[in-house]
């Protein structure tokens, strides 16, 4: 008895070039979803100088980042299980999982919504927010409840585009999905065009309107376009346990390590609540916003190895079942290389200019010469996180 192998061809050998070709649109995607849209609508809301309303932001930013962490487990999952099945020329079970997945990430996603629409003011309560704080928040976080809802869904989608090696899609939905959210955002913060100003409230309603814009973008390409008819793709199939328990025994692991970390974020937030009760509400706000740009200056950093480590992800999956083993560990030396350096240099440009970067953000308060004497502490971490 004879058995067949399916050896690798020559589109598993990834030049440098290739690989800047899948980083660029992943760079590009990971910059709008953790620090461009964010930095504009921190602009925004700063702008209408509501007492709290900065605080109430923050802290409720560190909750989503967390949350979206565990989405990006999901997705991740997807990418392997699907870039898997993709090399292999299974196309037909990349599908299936697809359609199984999508039902998965719903059920979460209506866990996660239900459990921050009903408990928005018990979180607040963890936070050790002011009473005004709790009354500006609930609102808001409610209705950001949705977009999670719906984030979800999409997270699943993209996985399954990036497990197929097709990175610039995400890129665009995103970009499609920024025109709206910037237009509403900015609409219904400050009442422009005729509509209602809504403050905190109307930049959750863009947050909605964005996640939506793209999920339909996404689901318009996958279940209309002629190049996607191999993969048989259907959201009405019958589910396949054995692809469920492979999905959530891939996923559970990279959404405790990518949590573990955003948790953090969420405990400092919690003991600048603790110690703003001591402090007035200016003192307050200071030290929530210090933290936000440590984050945003900490995501800008890592911003380069976050895309690369997507890239690598969906490269090493469709390899993994052909057994293309020495593509495999070509291409992880090739990028890890590429990080390092990219890393390297962002993060000796913060040691040496940490006052330059910061005024970029245009922060001019109390808390800048402490920013600017952390920022070199954080860069080097930067170093071994990308590692």
């Amino acid at each position: 008895m004879h058995t067949t192998t399916v050896k690798p061809t020559t589109e598993q050998t990834i030049t440098t070039s290739i690989l800047f070709g899948y980083f660029l649109p992943e760079l590009i995607t990971v910059t709008l979803l953790y620090i461009g849209l964010e930095i504009i609508n921190f602009r925004f809301i700063a702008s209408i100088n509501t007492p709290l309303c900065n605080s109430t932001l923050f802290i409720t930013n560190s909750l989503f980042h967390f949350i979206t962490k565990i989405g990006e487990g999901f997705s991740i999952g997807l990418v392997i299980l699907c870039g898997r099945y993709n090399g292999a020329k299974e196309y037909k079970k990349s599908g299936e999982l697809l359609s199984n997945a999508f039902w998965v990430t719903a059920l979460v996603g209506a866990a996660i919504f239900i459990m921050l629409y009903f408990g928005a003011q018990s979180i607040y309560h963890f936070y050790e927010a002011p009473p005004q704080m709790i009354t500006l928040g609930v609102p808001y976080l409610r209705i950001r409840a949705i977009g999670i809802f719906i984030a979800f869904i999409y997270f699943g989608l993209i996985g399954f585009l990036r497990g197929i090696k097709n990175p610039k899609l995400p890129m665009l939905f995103f970009i499609i999905g920024a025109v709206p959210y910037l237009l509403v955002d900015y609409a219904l913060i400050f009442g422009a065009w005729g509509f209602p100003a809504m403050g905190l409230q109307g930049s959750a309603i863009a947050t909605v309107v964005q996640y939506a814009t793209m999920l339909l973008a996404a689901l318009i390409y996958l279940l209309s376009h002629k190049e996607n008819h191999k993969y048989h793709i259907s959201l009405f199939t019958k589910i396949n346990p054995s692809h469920l328990y492979n999905l959530i025994s891939l996923s559970w692991p990279i959404m405790v390590d990518k949590a573990s970390f955003a948790l953090g974020h969420i405990w400092l937030n919690k003991m600048i609540g603790c110690t703003a009760k001591l402090c007035s509400a200016t003192e307050s706000t200071m030290m929530y916003e210090g933290l936000t740009v440590l984050k945003t200056m900490e995501h800008v950093g890592i911003l380069p190895a976050l895309a690369f480590a997507q890239v690598i992800t969906f490269l090493v999956s469709n390899d993994n079942k052909i057994k293309s083993f020495t593509y495999i560990k070509g291409n992880i030396k090739k990028v890890l290389l590429i990080s390092c350096i990219l890393v390297g240099v962002v993060s000796l440009a913060f040691c040496l200019k940490p006052a330059f970067f910061l005024a970029l953000l245009n922060k001019k308060n109390g808390s800048s010469l402490f920013i600017a004497y952390t920022l070199p502490f954080i860069s080097i971490l930067l170093m071994c996180d990308v590692i």
